[in-house]
């Protein structure tokens, strides 16, 4: 039991942390991870989410052998074939962020589990999934069953559904798609979840949102970013008409002053540098 609630507390944190750097992360270029030296290599089994997110995983992973395997319309289940063909004895991290496509969370558990069995003892990366739902079937549904995979242990979480919910302009007109920040966004959160795994992360991943029900929000347009006040210019300081000539007349008699005392010092220092006369010299 007390491990148990240190493992919840280890995500609630991790989950807060973030959350709180989603929007940065939508905005800035995706920084390689710093996992060289692990001897680590990771598999990525994706759909077109992963297509879409795959040369900037490949840049945040710059320090780690990836081999990427993305589809569009992949299925949870095409994956699980596509994993039993091309997993290795060289590959340490298995991503395995599918279950967009699925319809049915019975048959996305049971498939998830299926790549536990073909992961062995590697660590697993999963995602949360944003999309509406879709012929019927619940994404709250699939969400839980990522969330179930998560406590089973050795598996990180991307929480991708919560960056999409949070974060503005990260999901295109579908709801479905990201957008080129959206994509960049989800290569951050899966790179993290690989540095995790390499570096013997244990913590269960990050929780599914605690609400999976809300609704993923329409693509914003035309949205224009708020404008700070600007505060207004103030004029230069006036002195009344007759106070300026009066100031303006006492410092033309200051300057004058100053130049008369100047030039009767320069007089006087030349006459005293001329020598003194001889008495009885004849003057020329």
């Amino acid at each position: 039991m007390t491990k148990t609630t240190t493992k919840k507390a280890a995500n609630s944190i991790v989950g807060k942390l973030t959350a709180g750097i989603l929007a940065v992360a939508a905005v800035l270029p995706v920084a390689p991870v710093a996992a060289q030296g692990t001897g680590g290599s990771a598999l990525v089994v994706g759909d077109s989410l992963e297509v879409g997110s795959g040369p900037y995983l490949r840049g945040a992973l710059a320090g780690v052998p990836l081999e990427l395997d993305a589809k569009r319309s992949r299925s949870s289940s095409e994956g699980l074939r596509v994993l039993a063909s091309k997993l290795g004895p060289e590959h340490e991290v298995v991503v395995f962020p599918l279950g967009t496509n699925d319809f049915s969370a019975s048959a996305f558990a049971s498939n998830l589990a299926a790549a536990r069995q073909l992961a062995g003892q590697r660590c697993m990366v999963v995602a949360t999934i944003a999309r509406p739902n879709l012929r019927g079937s619940s994404t709250a549904d699939l969400n839980r069953v990522v969330e179930q995979f998560a406590g089973t242990g050795n598996a990180q979480v991307a929480d991708w559904r919560s960056a999409a919910l949070s974060t503005p302009g990260v999901l295109g007109r579908d709801r479905i798609h990201a957008t080129a920040p959206g994509y960049a966004l989800r290569a951050s959160l899966l790179a993290e979840a690989v540095e995790g795994c390499l570096l013997g992360g244990n913590l269960g991943g990050i929780p599914a949102p605690e609400d999976p029900n809300v609704k993923v929000p329409d693509a914003p347009s035309g949205r224009r970013r708020a404008r700070l006040p600007q505060p207004k210019p103030q004029p230069p300081a006036r002195l009344p008409a007759k106070a300026a000539i009066l100031a303006l007349d006492d410092a033309v008699d200051h300057v004058a002053s100053l130049v008369g005392s100047a030039l009767l010092e320069a007089q006087t220092a030349a006459t005293k540098a001329r020598p003194e006369p001889v008495l009885g010299a004849s003057e020329d």
